[in-house]
């Protein structure tokens, strides 16, 4: 039943001129590929806010919250589904006690899910956070979960729902900690939903400008990621933007998504992560972030 509804909506996709249409079209196939990927052994047990956030779930263990010095990493971790707790796989931190998820001004040992984002399966925060552990450049990491399953680029710029959930998020953060490093990963609904390179563009910036003015000046750390679904085509509009958006100054890649993601790293709707492909974005991440400290401190 899901494939054929998908198969329906990717057929009349074209025939809609209405932009707005097209992405609220967009948001329906990403609901129905989250819908069909969801691990069948997971039950439904955690309670959500109004912008689907996950806010609590049974096994979480609170633990006082780190003390921040140059040695803890603190990531903002956001974007859509790939970015929230939609893969196949959960993760628990190798490193319980140094990995850490922070949400709502509590501390929680990290793993999937993480607090903060969409849904309650697998997600890559956890392991990007072993790696930098791992690397022995941190000894702390923070993870700031924000991703929404389904949203469009438009829900985060100014004036955008989660926009506002955002801000919201940072200043109950930035009270606490400073966010060391941003991830972002997004853009299989504005592929969908055939949002062009530059209204990508305006978007985005709106958006680190948000960043900006709530106190939150790191590196960014960007995913080209527009993949959701057959018929994909590489070079598209939002892969595009998300290509020139990347300056090497405080924008960075942080992980091709698109590009390194086999089969085998996909779930059957060829859009969200098997444990495999959570972890090539997690280690891509951390690579990213560990190669661009060696940099600054040359």
């Amino acid at each position: 039943m899901i494939i054929s509804s998908y198969k329906l909506l990717i057929a009349i996709m074209p025939y809609l001129k209405n932009p707005k249409m097209r992405f609220l079209l967009a948001l329906k196939i990403c609901s129905l590929f989250i819908v069909a990927s969801l691990p069948i052994q997971s039950s439904a047990n955690g309670i959500y806010d109004e912008y689907t956030r996950l806010i609590s779930i049974s096994g979480k263990t609170i633990i006082p919250c780190p003390i921040q010095d140059q040695t803890t990493a603190v990531l903002l971790v956001f974007g859509q589904s790939l970015s929230a707790n939609s893969g196949a796989e959960k993760i628990s931190s190798l490193y319980p006690h140094a990995v850490v998820n922070y949400f709502d001004g509590t501390c929680y040992t990290a793993g999937s899910p993480l607090l903060g984002a969409s849904n309650e399966f697998g997600e890559y925060g956890t392991a990007i956070g072993d790696a930098l552990i791992k690397s022995k450049k941190y000894a702390q990491v923070i993870l700031v979960a924000s991703g929404i399953s389904g949203s469009g680029i438009y829900l985060w710029q100014k004036g955008g729902e989660l926009n506002s959930m955002l801000i919201n998020t940072l200043k109950t953060t930035v009270e606490k900690y400073k966010i060391t490093h941003v991830l972002w990963q997004q853009g299989e609904s504005d592929y969908l939903g055939g949002t062009s390179t530059l209204a990508y563009k305006d978007a985005f910036y709106s958006l680190v400008n948000t960043l900006i003015e709530s106190g939150v000046s790191a590196p960014i750390y960007l995913a080209i990621s527009t993949k959701c679904g057959p018929n994909f085509l590489e070079n598209n509009p939002v892969s595009t933007a998300q290509k020139q958006l990347i300056d090497n100054k405080h924008i960075f890649l942080g992980v091709n998504s698109d590009l390194i993601l086999e089969t085998s790293d996909r779930v059957p709707d060829e859009c969200h992560l098997t444990g495999s492909g959570e972890r090539k974005i997690a280690d891509s991440f951390a690579r990213a972030i560990l190669n661009n400290s060696k940099k600054q401190t040359k």
